[in-house]
């Protein structure tokens, strides 16, 4: 019998947040989920960055394969999905909610849609409607200004989060007759830094700061500088970590809700059941200086990867590295389906069943960015057993190394005390992938974008798969308002900062 499948990909989770983590959160159903089932600790995404990640995890496909380093890219649809193939095996490929797909093509292998997306879909973002959808939080949901706003109160990120899981319950209430293969998608955690307000104020109370959030480490490179935001400070860095562990909290009961209705689901049709938790990528929450995601620091980079059911071994703690890439061969194998051609990920089945995972495989990820004086620069990061190496093109007078069991916090670089092994992790890198390569293909995939975005301009965007039902209390300030702007986004702003509520009374 033909098992079914529900993954919840949840967007910008750091697994070091979560109960028994470094930041301590309380997430009931997912230390339930780890230990009835088996967690891998050491999971990385290819790319720090969420359409990169998720366009590589789909096609299994590594980003300087698919050529996809920004978010404003998509997959052609010649590329098949493990959601084409699960789909040729038979399966009903439901996506409930986000996926951030960009351009006409909004389902590369799902097979029906039950909830819309929380980011617009075209190749431009229309300011004056996302300002009518998200008010005060429009242009924080970028991490140039994801600090802007920060507190707790409503936001359109919990709004739309409740409602994906309202469409989830209400699709698994109904019966169905293929096998299926749902994958939820949430937006939280996620910045905007707005968590409801009970959280927000229970995460305040123990807030602590990181040994690295004013970010003046003199090894850190041109890219990792860039991200840096300059209006940090000690205030605002425990704010947005209470923030982030509240909307954490948030997620965690929303995985709760999903698990509890697909077990239902499940026993009711009398199925084999698969439930998987894994998230795009992490953020950094403040560490560094930097917020959200794109660098390779272990809370951008990191993500969450458990599973828990018929067959997978329980209480298992995997900590050799392993990937998001990962995730469609594992799959299709536990399914049974046809695995795509050549992936960059291998499957997971065999670990899941309770075989070792190999310990000597080196994981990456890598990015292609833009720095301010112009161009691309390619920057990429590999784990192997518990050094993790950074470079950036152009910048390998910085390179990075780190043990990221003995030194979690990466405020240690290793690559001058090592010379040999970060020489070794260079030398494998240059090998793997053409830096300049891999920058003129993002340059060409830029100039595309810019012929499509003037195309949409001139003949009018299709957004209709993007929910905008949001109630006017989630558009503005927060109840506790810790930052804000006191202008429209876009207009000439001014910052201020209004201090932290008083958690003792």
């Amino acid at each position: 019998m033909s098992p079914d499948i529900l993954l919840f990909i949840s967007d910008q989770h750091a697994p070091q947040y979560q109960a028994g983590g470094q930041m301590p959160v309380d997430t009931p159903n997912l230390a339930a989920l780890r230990e009835q089932g088996t967690a891998f600790d050491a999971a990385y995404t290819p790319c720090p960055l969420c359409v990169p990640a998720r366009m590589a995890m789909l096609s299994g496909l590594a980003p300087h394969h698919t050529g996809i380093f920004t978010n404003n890219d998509t997959l052609p649809q010649t590329t098949p999905t493990f959601l084409h193939a699960m789909a040729a095996a038979g399966y009903e490929t439901v996506l409930v909610g986000r996926m951030h797909f960009i351009g006409p093509d909004q389902r590369h292998g799902f097979t029906r849609r039950v909830a819309p997306d929380f980011t617009n879909s075209g190749w431009v973002r229309p300011q004056k409607t996302l300002e009518q959808d998200f008010g005060v939080h429009t242009q924080t949901m970028g991490y140039k200004w994801c600090i802007d706003v920060v507190g707790g109160g409503a936001s359109p990120v919990v709004c739309y989060d409740d409602m994906v899981l309202d469409a989830l319950e209400q699709y698994l209430a109904q019966p169905h007759s293929k096998p299926q293969l749902i994958v939820v998608g949430t937006y939280g955690p996620h910045f905007p830094y707005v968590a409801p307000p009970e959280l927000f104020l229970k995460y305040l109370k123990t807030a602590q700061l990181p040994a690295t959030w004013q970010g003046n480490e003199p090894w850190l490179n041109a890219q990792q500088r860039n991200l840096q935001e300059p209006n940090t400070r000690a205030e605002i860095v425990l704010a947005c970590q209470a923030a982030y562990k509240g909307l954490v909290e948030h997620t965690d009961g929303l995985i709760g809700r999903a698990r509890a209705a697909f077990d239902v689901f499940t026993q009711n049709r009398g199925t084999p059941a698969l439930f998987g938790y894994l998230s795009d990528h992490g953020d950094t929450v403040g560490e560094h200086g930097i917020y959200g995601k794109k660098s390779f620091f272990e809370k951008s980079v990191r993500i969450p990867m458990v599973f828990a059911g018929s067959g997978v071994a329980a209480g298992q703690r995997i900590t050799a590295p392993v990937s998001l890439l990962d995730l469609g061969p594992t799959v299709c194998d536990w399914a049974g389906a046809d695995s795509l051609p050549e992936p960059d990920g291998q499957s997971l089945v065999a670990v899941l069943h309770g075989e070792s995972a190999d310990a000597d495989r080196t994981v990456w990820s890598e990015i292609v960015d833009k720095l301010p004086q112009g161009g691309w620069t390619y920057s990429c990061m590999a784990r192997h057993g518990q050094q993790k190496f950074i470079t950036c093109h152009r910048d390998e007078i910085h390179n990075q190394l780190f043990d990221v069991i003995a030194d979690p916090d990466e405020t240690t670089n290793l690559a001058d005390a090592q010379p040999d092994e970060t020489a070794a992790f260079a030398a494998a890198a240059a090998r793997r992938v053409d830096f300049s390569a891999a920058e003129a293909l993002q340059k060409r995939h830029a100039a595309a974008a810019a012929v499509l975005a003037k195309a949409e301009i001139a003949t009018g965007g299709d957004d209709r798969e993007r929910y905008r039902d949001y109630p006017s209390a989630a558009k503005e300030a927060p109840q506790y308002c810790v930052t804000n702007l006191t202008s429209a986004p876009g207009k000439s702003q001014t910052y201020e900062f209004y201090g932290l509520p008083d958690v003792n009374n």
